[in-house]
């Protein structure tokens, strides 16, 4: 019997309203793809996902955020600033040393 391995969940929750440019969400997002361009291994480690602020399912599970919003295997790691890559891909390393 083969076990799949389960990801990491990293929920990246932007704004993602054409007419409300949040331009912290932009730079998030620049992070987050830079970081998976320097640690190419969290490709197949991780499942990104990205959602848009005022998502229902993002609203139910959480409440009312802040974005730009970083979450790891549900528990927010950041919410309303550019998370700091470095602290983001340490807690991400402890993260799938963990599992």
């Amino acid at each position: 019997m083969w076990l799949a391995l389960e990801k990491t969940v990293l929920r990246v929750i932007l704004n993602e309203n054409e007419n409300n440019f949040c331009a912290k969400c932009c730079k998030t997002k620049q992070v987050i793809e830079r970081m998976f361009e320097a640690f190419p291994e969290f490709k197949e480690k991780i499942e990104i996902q990205y959602w848009d602020i005022s998502s229902d399912q993002i609203i139910k599970e959480y409440g009312e955020l802040t974005a730009p919003v970083i979450i790891l295997n549900d528990f927010i790691f950041s919410e309303g600033h550019v998370p700091i890559i470095k602290k983001l891909c340490r807690k991400i390393m402890n993260s799938i040393k963990d599992a």
